[in-house]
């Protein structure tokens, strides 16, 4: 059990929340006090409750976007999505057979994923509130078999914070700036990680047809029984999850597409713009304000990044085209090694569950 288990058992009727609040939470419990590591549940965390067990009253909450400095750089609108006349099967049946090299690795192998991220961050203090936009470039490691290396580790995350971009609206305030600089850290997980886990081997295990995936998602993300949120929402959420970061097999790659192209309310739009600036086809759908995408790379159809769009300002809470999450995945590759980055008793499963 980590951090987030008893979040959620304390909290059970907690909306999901979206890849940023998620992506940050599990940052800023690896980052307060070196505390172990929290692997990413796909959806169900209260994200005040989460950082609140890592860094105490007045700490950080962590939602998707990406936020300036005091007069830097200022978040720029985004055109609003432009509906492609392409569906989402469509995009998606040719993203599952797109001819991409792919990767064969070795039980004692390690993959990596490089990428690059933008979220939004909030910080709570007992009067004010301030919002910015994180960036970061990240590296992770993580051993193919899923097990545990030779120094007690899944994996290694090496993640450096870059500028800060302004939340529409907001000012970057200082703190956005404290974390700058790179660090280099241990994976440790403790107990099971569930369906969340993304090493080859276990997601080598996932089905390979279309119609058996669609029904393992739907069992394995439910959601949590709030009629405001379709189901539809958990399942694209634990689905874009799987992929972020992770190296699925073709097969299962295949299958995963092809589910998430029959699911109602997906559908597909044009110049749609990753992290790195890449642009390609946008396949998503809109929850809560924000148009949430898959970006597709229009010509040889690869997967290259997410972003979220506000599509909808009093649902979202931020102006119509603010972009308030961007990812890119650039590079996927596989590794006989990875950094050195001990594992301290403060990461140690055998300390932490003893007490």
């Amino acid at each position: 059990m980590n951090e987030f288990d008893l979040v959620n058992q304390a909290r059970p009727d907690v909306p999901p929340y979206d890849p940023g609040t998620k992506a940050m939470a599990r940052d800023q419990l690896v980052a307060a006090g070196r505390k172990r590591f929290a692997w990413r549940k796909p959806y169900t965390f209260a994200v005040a409750g989460a950082l609140a067990l890592a860094v105490g009253v007045g700490a950080a909450v962590f939602l998707p976007a990406e936020t300036p400095r005091v007069s830097p750089r200022q978040s720029a609108p985004v055109a609003l999505p432009k509906i492609a006349l392409m569906s989402a099967e469509q995009v998606f049946d040719r993203a599952a057979g797109a001819a991409v090299e792919e990767l064969e690795p070795r039980d004692d192998q390690y993959v990596v994923t490089e990428s690059q991220t933008m979220y939004t961050a909030q910080s709570l203090g007992e009067d004010t509130e301030e919002r910015w936009l994180y960036r970061t470039k990240r590296k992770i490691w993580l051993r193919a078999d899923g097990e545990k290396d030779a120094q007690g580790r899944d994996g290694v995350l090496q993640i450096e914070t870059i500028d800060p971009v302004a939340y529409p609206g907001w000012e970057i305030p200082k703190k956005a700036y404290e974390e700058k600089g790179v660090e280099v850290m241990p994976l440790t997980s403790c107990g099971t990680r569930g369906p969340w886990s993304k090493d080859y081997a276990t997601l080598k295990q996932l089905p390979t047809e279309a119609e058996a995936m669609k029904a393992w998602l739907y069992k394995t993300f439910p959601g949590n029984g709030d009629k405001q949120i379709p189901a539809e929402f958990a399942v694209w959420d634990g689905a874009s999850e799987l992929l972020r970061e992770s190296y699925m097999p073709p097969a299962q790659r295949a299958a995963l597409f092809k589910a998430l192209g029959t699911l109602p309310g997906i559908t597909v739009t044009e110049g749609a713009e990753d992290a790195a600036g890449r642009k390609g086809l946008g396949v998503g759908g809109v929850w809560r304000g924000q148009r949430s995408e898959l970006i597709i790379d229009g010509e040889n159809y690869a997967l290259l990044g997410e972003r979220s769009v506000v599509v909808d300002e009093k649902a979202a809470g931020a102006p119509v085209g603010s972009l308030l999450a961007s990812t890119a995945q650039l590079k996927v590759s596989v590794s006989d090694t990875a950094p050195d980055a001990p594992v301290t008793s403060k990461e140690d499963c055998s300390q932490s569950q003893g007490g």
